[in-house]
């Protein structure tokens, strides 16, 4: 695949997430010079040996304006020619921001507004349905709903916030996915969300299926299908170990009308459910995500062909590999959790070692990264190992 204006600097922020990593590698493999601005140093994406340096920046969910105000600077000083926002709080901020940036410099972020709509999960039950997918039962419940018996789930639920990301206080917060399996449990969920409030919807019990792919003016360019063998937590984490697959083409349909609907130009990911004959949309995901790496190694290189589009070429798709597998490094404390759950020869099956196997973080090639897991761990084992309060 041929990308446009090769050499050209990007710059990406996100380098602290493995996302961020695996744009910075997909970037170098294309033939761009990827600089990382992040908030701390030392970050996966700026360690890397893909990335041809990195600047500190302001945490976008801090203060966005002075985020984008600095990334504008970086990006005239380096003589970037591409800027692409790695996290929502990135996306919000350069959408509200553009006007900061030089004419010349391509930002990937587009107007605030479609941000919000294409995070908003509640909107996102009504878009998903309309565009032809099965969606669980969603409803907005309050904790003085809850405590007044206006609602009356049945367990286990799912409690979700509005948005991944939302306002508490003056600083931008990502809320998870959690599961509630009673009602203290989901008291739990509400009275740590904003206002007290979120999405409930039945806790469905499924394979979870993925289209990830780049979408440009709302058609979708590139797309890669995968299907998770575990997530990390187990009940509603990321996926830490997963395959690239054939597609189907009822589901390809539907996310490519989702897309259109949503008018949506970068990169996403689509989370559904397999259940009862029908594929049920659980999440949407429009920004670099945590399993970029298995599109990028199945031959989808969509950070890529993303920057490409930004600067004013159509690269051509020409499909991806399928069977190529993917594991984030939480893949350990998944298959733990399995064993302790009883599925003592699930655990035992995921041990086996695949063939054409891409990691989230740690490579042969690109091993200082790896340096950030060692750093983590070691902190976590003197916080425990410490006196305690």
């Amino acid at each position: 695949m041929e990308f446009g204006d090769r050499g050209t600097r990007v710059l990406v922020s996100g380098g602290e997430y493995t996302g961020g990593l695996a744009a910075v590698r997909a970037l170098r493999a294309a033939g761009y010079e990827p600089w990382v601005a992040d908030p701390v140093d030392g970050t996966y994406g700026a360690l890397s040996r893909a990335a041809a340096g990195s600047v500190r920046v302001t945490d976008p969910r801090a203060d966005p304006l002075s985020f984008a105000g600095e990334l504008a600077k970086a990006a005239s000083r380096l003589g970037a020619g591409v800027v692409l926002p790695g996290t929502e709080p990135a996306l919000l901020a350069l959408g509200e921001h553009r006007g900061l940036f030089p004419a010349e410099v391509a930002v990937g972020a587009p107007p605030p507004e479609l941000t919000i709509a294409a995070t908003d999960k509640q909107s996102l039950a009504a878009r998903a349905s309309a565009a032809g997918f099965a969606v669980p039962p969603t409803h907005l419940v309050t904790l003085d709903d809850l405590r007044a018996g206006r609602v009356a789930p049945r367990y286990p639920v799912v409690v979700k916030p509005v948005r991944s990301e939302l306002w508490d206080g003056d600083v931008l917060q990502r809320f998870e996915v959690v599961q509630a399996r009673d009602e203290a449990a989901l008291t739990a969920a509400l009275t740590g969300l904003p206002d007290q409030a979120g999405l409930v919807q039945p806790y469905v019990v499924g394979p979870i299926r993925t289209v990830n792919g780049v979408a440009w003016r709302g058609e979708v360019v590139a797309a890669v299908h995968k299907l998770a063998d575990r997530t990390w937590p187990l009940d509603c984490g990321v996926v830490c170990s997963a395959r690239t697959v054939p597609v189907e083409p009822e589901v390809d349909r539907a996310a490519r009308a989702l897309m259109a609907d949503l008018g949506w130009s970068g990169l996403f990911n689509l989370q559904m459910i397999s259940a009862g004959g029908a594929h049920h949309v659980i999440d949407l995901n429009p920004r670099i995500y945590h399993s970029l790496a298995l599109a990028v190694a199945a031959g989808a290189n969509l950070p890529a062909i993303w920057t490409s589009l930004l600067l004013g070429h159509r690269p051509t798709f020409a499909g991806y590999r399928t069977g190529v597998r993917f594991r984030s490094e939480e893949d350990a404390m998944a298959l733990w959790g399995t064993l302790l759950d009883g599925h003592a020869g699930a655990a035992l099956r995921g041990l086996v070692p695949h063939r054409h196997t891409t990691h989230a973080v740690v490579s042969l090639r690109d091993p200082a990264p790896t340096l950030n897991i060692l750093r983590r761990a070691v902190r976590v084992a003197r916080r425990r190992g410490g006196p305690r309060g």
